[in-house]
């Protein structure tokens, strides 16, 4: 992105993905590159769920009287992936558009989902002539170098092992970040170190944590403990069902860990396989190590069966969650 902003202005940009925080902050940085607010004549959003393509172009063709560059965004592009859209839309107007740009004007269009459908003509032209830019979610060292910028940004320190801990508190959806990094900053101060503590005043537990307590409290055998986090969860008025997903997916993911290790796959191969930050990765293979591949396939496969019980409505739910408990 820092070099596409060195470079001139492409006419037509399309940003696709589920990360649509990146998107808004490129379409931020364009209307500050080009000196246009979000509010002025400069910049006009469609949303092309309710507005045809063919307006959003003739929009684009036609010349402000208020602004010598314009800013034209249509967003949620669905016309672009596979189905039907309510709209119809005339993509020979974009066709048309694509090969006579008008110069002091930047049409983007976003898309907020991975599912191009590349067979269409529209969408292979604006692969071929297009400023193209994938936003995917961020992971892995991805997603602790965007953090550790935007910490930088609002002029804080964090140490590696704190960035990791933030990450795994909240998860890796860039809004939230943002806002929690705020919250943050208001806090501790320009200059500041972000710390364990200032995470934990702030920044509240999580389900998908308290879980985790659990689990790694079974694999240290401290049932008495793992059922004390399972009693406070229920005091809290947490959904069981959802307890007992979470209990699931940390069981995939252990036993799938291990799995791979046999096969001699660092944690960074895991990772990008399994699609998850490697921090997990690390933990799911330390908490895996207890258990033998059996004993875990043998928990996954109960989990999964209490799972399938409490849905065909075969038991009351907490009874059946704490008897897989003290099944470990």
């Amino acid at each position: 992105m820092r070099k596409i902003e060195r470079q001139s202005l492409a006419p037509i940009q399309l940003y696709y993905g589920q990360e649509t925080f990146l998107m808004e902050e490129k379409i931020a940085a364009l209307c500050k590159q080009m000196s246009l607010h979000p509010e002025n004549f400069g910049v006009v959003t469609m949303d092309l769920t309710e507005t045809p393509i063919q307006e959003l172009i003739l929009e684009a063709e036609t010349l402000s009287l208020f602004s010598e560059q314009r800013l034209i965004i249509g967003k949620n592009a669905e016309f672009l992936s596979a189905g039907k859209s309510s709209v119809q839309h005339d993509a020979d107007s974009l066709l048309r558009y694509i090969d006579h740009p008008v110069d002091s004007t930047v049409v983007i269009l976003t898309l907020p989902t991975d599912k191009l459908d590349r067979r269409k003509k529209v969408v292979k032209k604006l692969l071929k002539n297009a400023q193209v830019i994938k936003c995917a979610p961020l992971t892995g060292k991805e997603l602790m170098k965007w953090l550790k910028q935007r910490i930088q940004q609002e002029q804080m320190i964090i140490a590696d092992h704190v960035l990791k801990q933030f990450i795994l508190r909240v998860g890796n959806d860039l809004r939230q970040l943002d806002q929690e990094c705020k919250k943050l900053a208001m806090y501790i101060g320009k200059k500041g170190e972000v710390t364990l503590e200032a995470l934990n005043q702030l920044i509240p537990r999580t389900l998908e944590q308290d879980v985790f307590k659990l689990i790694h409290q079974l694999c240290m055998r401290n049932q008495d403990q793992a059922l004390q986090i399972w009693v406070d969860l229920l005091y809290q008025k947490e959904e069981p069902l959802r307890i007992l997903a979470l209990i699931i997916r940390q069981l995939r993911l252990m036993l799938y860990t291990k799995l791979l290790s046999a096969k001699g796959k660092t944690e960074k191969e895991m990772a990008k396989i399994l699609n998850v930050h490697p921090y997990p990765v690390k933990l799911a293979l330390r908490q895996g190590a207890v258990f033998s591949k059996e004993e875990l396939n043998d928990y996954l496969a109960k989990a999964i069966q209490i799972d399938q019980q409490i849905k065909s409505g075969k038991g009351d739910k907490e009874v059946l969650v704490e008897q897989l408990l003290l099944s470990w």
